[in-house]
């Protein structure tokens, strides 16, 4: 009889240890399955809320074109001067790589030009004789860009703007 309970310790022990370890095993074995999986989804853009889009939207290489868009009609304000009502024209065109930024300015074209008259209207005859002056505004409008494109879309691959008519009288 104790040659009996000794072959018992020796194959493997009681049934409650063996339940015990497959339990265990089953539940790693369940653990790992899923973390498996959220790797796979996460790794193929599964995860991402917009279907992994923004992740290809983000990739913009320096190599890519440049790709010119003009913004038309060409800007026309008046503003005073000593008494006198002055005008300003300006065209300007948009640099980007990416096409994705030609249609997001398009689709906020009417904030975009709202604002950008706000602030040629505001400028002082004496800044624009100036090519200072005329740097410093085309700053400011870039940046005003910028920050339209930051706020209703997220991104701002803008790499520059440009005026290619300026005109005051």
């Amino acid at each position: 009889m104790a040659e009996e309970e000794g072959s018992k310790e020796k194959s493997g022990g009681s049934p409650m240890k063996i339940v015990i370890v497959m339990i265990v095993g089953g539940i790693l074995l369940v653990a790992v399955s899923i973390g498996g999986v959220f790797f796979m989804m996460k790794s193929m853009g599964l995860l991402d809320p917009k279907g992994g889009a923004a992740q290809q939207q983000q990739v913009v290489h320096v190599n890519d074109p440049a790709i010119y868009f003009p913004l038309e009609p060409a800007f026309v304000v008046n503003f005073k001067d000593r008494g006198r009502t002055r005008f300003l024209q300006i065209t300007m065109e948009v640099m980007t790589r990416d096409p994705l930024i030609i249609e997001d300015i398009q689709a906020h074209m009417p904030l975009i030009r709202n604002n950008i008259l706000l602030l040629l209207s505001n400028q002082k005859a004496e800044d624009l004789h100036s090519a200072e002056g005329k740097e410093t505004l085309r700053k400011a409008v870039l940046d005003e860009l910028i920050k339209i494109l930051a706020e209703e879309t997220g991104r701002v691959k803008v790499e520059g703007l440009y005026f290619t008519s300026f005109v005051t009288q």
